[in-house]
């Protein structure tokens, strides 16, 4: 049996958002859209600005979808046909050129080190918060991996 679920949204330009988003992250999404320039989303924890140190699906230009009720969309590359539902409510940071173009007022990542995995085909590690999150076969791919989750580069290798 269906339910009928009320998600709470916001409409700006006829694109509709999740009511939580910051309106200076409605003004860069709508800006963004259709300017072929890519942009880096950072999702995190919307009351405490806490970075969830995703790594996928956060690179890419800003669409929006078709059909009745269009929302933001991220679209990988220019020959790209679509994407996957922008989580507006959500955002945390926005680069562009890995320059801030939106910072939560309280944004923060964990704490981020290199340590050994524990794993003899892979062993060195990435801790975010003493939590392993990703293993490498060397010290140069770690860090690289690091700078990546901390906005430094857009690139992991």
């Amino acid at each position: 049996m269906a339910t009928n679920v009320k998600v709470a949204k916001k409409i700006i330009d006829g694109v509709e958002f999740d009511k939580n988003t910051p309106d200076k992250v409605v003004r860069i999404l709508l800006g963004m859209m259709g300017t072929h320039t890519r942009i880096r989303l950072f999702y995190g924890d919307s009351k405490t600005g806490r970075d969830w140190c995703e790594e996928y699906d956060t690179m890419g230009y800003v669409g929006r979808s078709n059909g009745k009720i269009k929302i933001p969309l991220l679209i990988n590359n220019s020959k790209s046909m679509g994407g996957g539902a922008i989580l507006t409510g959500s955002i945390v940071r926005i680069t562009i050129d890995k320059k801030d173009v939106y910072r939560h007022p309280k944004y923060h990542i964990g704490k981020v080190e290199l340590k050994p995995s524990g794993y003899a085909n892979v062993p060195y590690g990435v801790w975010i918060d003493g939590m392993n999150q990703a293993n490498f076969k060397t010290p140069e791919k770690a860090m690289k991996w690091a700078d990546f989750i901390k906005g430094n580069t857009n690139s992991k290798s």
